[in-house]
């Protein structure tokens, strides 16, 4: 099934203005209300979806012939901008039809007439829709890179570097967009949810990054011990410890608009403690900067008990 990305303004319920704002991009009518705001009211099991293209849409490009007005059963992924940056997914419709030429609305509904809106670009069934909530819209779809999104609002990623990020997309459809994150990562995130940060702490919980930096780890020491304050688990809660750790990544991914390729040399070994001190700070603190003031605090420490009168 084709896909075809459309960049829209901020929301959260696109259901109509009243009660919610639109920011950051999007096509405005007279009345400063983008023509997006009810790309997901259900209008009698029927969306009615609006994007604003530079001309016309290329429906060629999703395999329709060029005479075609419009092609059916294309998967539209619709994104937007966080106030926190970036651009991510904020839902989909799937079984869509799309058109070449904007279309007229023949008898808009009362909520339509109250949001101005005259006209829709793409159209589909409620029931094979899903709009994320605020904190589940977490995947960045990358800008100004290569085989990233452009200055369009309509994308087709149909380049081969594009592979990537239509991949993770199509997982996200697969899944229902459920998936959530540990509380702990809403705590380091704000409160509306920030995208970058929870894609830079999902990479870091990435069963498979996670099992070949330990087994590396332990092939190359024969501990985990974190690479700051060299607490070792199994040191303090013997086998309760064994094959625990946390794996940082040191390339801070919450500040990336691009695809990260990650290797085993980009991620460290920490403690629970070291790693959530290090996602605390903005620019983010480096092993060997957090090293340097754990064992600051450590003399300090060690100095002011030597000072101390004994006991006898």
């Amino acid at each position: 099934m084709p896909m075809l990305f459309c960049n829209v303004g901020w929301m959260n319920n696109y259901d109509g203005i009243n009660g919610d704002s639109i920011d950051r991009g999007g096509a405005y009518n007279k009345h400063s209300i983008g023509h997006e705001v009810c790309n997901f009211s259900d209008i009698d099991g029927t969306l009615y979806g609006y994007v604003q293209p530079t001309g016309q849409i290329k429906i060629e490009k999703l395999g329709a012939n060029k005479n075609d007005n419009s092609i059916n059963e294309v998967t539209v992924v619709w994104t937007a901008g966080p106030d926190s940056g970036g651009t991510v997914v904020i839902g989909w419709y799937k079984d869509a039809t799309v058109y070449r030429d904007a279309q007229k609305i023949e008898k808009p509904t009362k909520l339509q007439k109250e949001n101005g809106l005259i006209e829709y670009r793409i159209k589909a069934p409620a029931n094979k829709a899903v709009l994320l909530s605020v904190e589940q819209r977490e995947l960045i779809i990358p800008r100004r890179v290569k085989g990233g999104i452009g200055q369009s609002n309509v994308w087709f990623a149909d380049k081969p570097e594009s592979s990537e990020i239509v991949k993770e997309v199509r997982n996200l459809i697969d899944m229902g967009g459920t998936s959530q994150l540990p509380d702990i990562d809403r705590y380091l995130s704000s409160p509306e949810g920030n995208p970058r940060l929870v894609a830079h702490l999902r990479r870091e919980r990435s069963a498979s990054l996670v099992k070949a930096k330990k087994n590396a780890t332990v092939k190359a020491t024969g501990k985990l011990r974190c690479e700051v304050c060299k607490f070792d688990f199994v040191e303090t809660y013997g086998e309760y410890g064994e094959d625990f750790c946390e794996v940082h990544h040191l390339k801070q991914l919450s500040k990336a608009d691009g695809v990260v390729k990650t290797t085993l040399q980009d991620l460290a070994i920490v403690c629970s403690n070291c790693h959530r001190i290090i996602h605390r700070t903005d620019p983010m603190l480096s092993i060997a900067e957090l090293s340097k003031i754990v064992e600051h605090e450590n003399t300090y420490l060690t100095q002011r008990s030597s000072k101390l009168p004994q006991m006898r």
